[in-house]
């Protein structure tokens, strides 16, 4: 199996963060290896592929020696490279099959859609994240192989201190609370956070909010502001940063539940993560999020914009996230990558045999 990364996937302009790569990967190409060593047992990926550079499009295809290739989509800004990697390979007769994240692009941008049906129709199969998305690729690609595959968790190993709510929460620099609650991962607008900020003024002075990740949109000030409006200043708290791995052990550890206030979504990986690690999710109905998230049972399920709505959620919760999250860890566990790559290979072979 090859497995080829990118090099670069934006501008500098256009990156809102402190790094494009995990930092292995930012070691591995300084030494000038531009390979990255991955989880065990699997390949090491080569990082080749240049989304602002041509040349590295066709050295990438030519490099591909393979009876298909499955490759991730997540934005229209990826067409030109992802489409002609894809046309390249096709004129040899391998077939690609997208593994669609996002559909279509959170933040919008111009042309974004005819790009997007431009790469997509080189694409000879799809594995979708969400019933949504199936059925919108199934319609405007009606002859090609499609399935659903809900995302997986990815679980991070765990931290050195054994999950201990107080250890892990001063480890990572988090204040004393009875009660926290979680944001995990890049804050960006359709995220939705300033509902769940608002809705801080509803709930009990005892509840904690951490909100872990780089931010974004915006930077902290402009949250702290939120939080000081809300009257919740003193009870929320900013990781702004990239966490590592044990780091996301530490965090989850010291959380009680998970709240993902979205805007808009195609589907979430951060749903199943806290699932596998046994927290409850309060969620925004949105996209594929009810896939995931079985409201009553592992968690719940709130509209969107709504700081009310989501305070008696999050309120809801809190009585039951203890069942919830034993739930959700059953549920979670039900999911598995073997599962996940089974189906993907069906789609493969298909795609293989019809020659899309």
């Amino acid at each position: 199996m090859h497995r080829i990364s990118f090099r670069r996937l934006y501008p500098r302009l256009l990156f809102p963060g402190t790094s494009q790569l995990e930092p292995a990967e930012e070691a591995s190409l300084a030494a000038g290896s531009g390979k990255v060593d991955e989880a065990a047992g699997l390949t090491r990926a080569e990082a080749m592929l240049d989304s602002l550079a041509p040349v590295t499009w066709w050295r990438s295809a030519a490099a591909i020696n393979a009876e298909a290739v499955v490759c991730h989509w997540w934005h229209p800004f990826f067409a030109p490279a992802l489409g002609t990697v894809a046309a390249l390979l096709g004129a040899r007769g391998v077939p690609t099959v997208l593994v669609i994240h996002n559909l279509e692009p959170h933040e919008r941008m111009p042309g974004g859609r005819l790009l997007a049906r431009l790469a997509l129709g080189r694409a000879s199969g799809f594995v979708a994240q969400s019933e949504r998305d199936a059925a919108r690729l199934t319609v405007s690609y009606p002859r090609r192989p499609c399935a659903i595959v809900l995302p997986p968790p990815l679980v991070p190993p765990p931290c050195a201190h054994a999950g201990d709510r107080d250890r892990c929460a001063r480890a990572i620099g988090l204040p004393p609370a009875v009660t926290r609650l979680l944001f995990f991962g890049y804050v960006r607008r359709y995220k939705g956070l300033p509902t769940l900020i608002e809705a801080m003024a509803e709930l009990p002075a005892h509840v904690q909010l951490v909100v872990a990740g780089e931010i974004y949109h915006r930077d902290v000030e402009y949250y702290r502001g939120l939080a000081a409006r809300a009257h919740a200043d003193q009870r929320v708290v900013f990781l702004d940063r990239f966490l590592t791995s044990s780091e996301v052990s530490c965090v989850f550890s010291a959380t009680d539940l998970v709240v993902l206030p979205y805007w808009a979504a195609s589907q979430s990986a951060v749903a199943p993560l806290a699932m596998a690690l046994g927290r409850a999710v309060v969620a925004s109905a949105v996209g594929g999020i009810p896939d995931l998230v079985r409201d009553g049972e592992t968690g719940a399920l709130v509209p969107p914009r709504d700081p009310v709505a989501l305070a008696a959620a999050i309120k809801r919760a809190l009585e039951s996230c203890e069942q919830w999250g034993s739930a959700a860890a059953l549920q979670a566990k039900a999911r598995g990558w073997d599962d996940a790559a089974a189906v993907v290979e069906q789609v493969v072979r298909r795609a293989m045999r019809e020659k899309c």
